[in-house]
């Protein structure tokens, strides 16, 4: 089973490729995200493209180089289940940091595979997206 810390590098590293169906394998279906702008129903892997379209967009334009993750908090509230506080850095080519963030987040083991079921925006310590 793959450890969370490389399921959230490999989440991050994921960004980078700026293409609709990249993040699919990272969810479960349905599952929920709340952000700035609220709670948000994902029903399916559509919604999800759909949801993130604007984000890669404003990825894409801010030059988006470089992004990383760090696991700060992990417990397992259930068998077959995890909750996680991961940190997020994004940057861009010359190095500079475009977006700084923490999500917390609630995963479930699903044939050995962790997948999100809900994400929450928890701090923004630093955008120049926002």
């Amino acid at each position: 089973m793959e450890d969370l810390g490389n399921f959230f590098r490999r989440y991050a590293d994921a960004h980078l490729k700026f293409e609709a169906g990249v993040l699919d394998e990272f969810y479960h279906f349905p599952c929920l995200i709340n952000d700035l702008m609220g709670v948000h129903a994902i029903g399916s892997v559509e919604d999800l493209h759909k949801y993130n379209e604007s984000f890669f967009d404003e990825l894409k334009n801010a030059d988006l180089a470089l992004a990383k993750s760090i696991l700060v908090e992990q417990h397992s509230a259930l068998p077959g289940g995890s909750r996680a506080i991961v940190s997020f850095r994004f940057g861009n080519s010359d190095n500079n940091l475009i977006f700084d963030c923490d999500y917390a987040f609630a995963l479930l083991k699903q044939d050995e595979t962790w997948k999100i079921l809900f994400a929450q925006l928890d701090e923004i310590r630093y955008s120049d997206l926002y």
